[in-house]
């Protein structure tokens, strides 16, 4: 399948780690991507999208997200946000508009959050899709207790790499 949106210089936003996951590296924003099992995958995103750079990040995930659900046939994605402190309004429409196109083939998503801001960003994104695709955590033992049911080895939530330590 053709990615979401055209990606401009994928290559600098991208990198693969030594666990397998991805990592998707905005100026503000990043997110470590890694497939659990098929079909099930976890997002960690650290930052918000706040310019350009962050917003190729966040397609450049919707890419990924693309190319597990064409593998995979449906798709669960589990969501780490405690890091991000609130959603501008383009990237819950991204989300949004990506979760409504492919509704028929998604599970339910799970989204641990910290901030009431991004508790409240997720609740204007399950409002917009609809259907009790999206809920939402503020405890971490009950999340990882979710993630641990589909990768019982993960013993904890990992962070995400920062953009030096690559």
């Amino acid at each position: 399948m053709a990615a979401s949106f055209p990606l401009h210089g994928l290559a600098g936003l991208r990198r693969q780690q030594a666990d397998g996951s991805l990592v998707f590296f905005g100026a503000a924003l990043r997110v470590r991507f890694v497939t659990l099992k098929p079909g099930f995958v976890l997002v960690t995103a650290h930052g918000e999208a706040l310019g350009e750079r962050d917003r190729q990040a966040e397609l450049a995930l919707t890419t990924e997200l693309d190319r597990e659900l064409e593998r995979a046939g449906t798709l669960t994605v589990f969501a780490d946000l405690r890091q991000s402190p609130r959603m501008p309004a383009k990237s819950r429409d991204l989300m949004a508009q990506w979760l409504r196109r492919h509704q028929a083939r998604l599970s339910a998503s799970h989204v641990l959050v910290h901030s009431k801001f991004m508790e409240m960003a997720m609740s204007i994104v399950a409002m917009l899709v609809g259907g009790g695709m999206v809920k939402v955590y503020s405890k971490p033992d009950v999340f990882l207790s979710l993630v641990r049911k589909v990768a019982p080895k993960l013993t904890e939530l990992p962070c995400v790499p920062g953009p030096n330590t690559i």
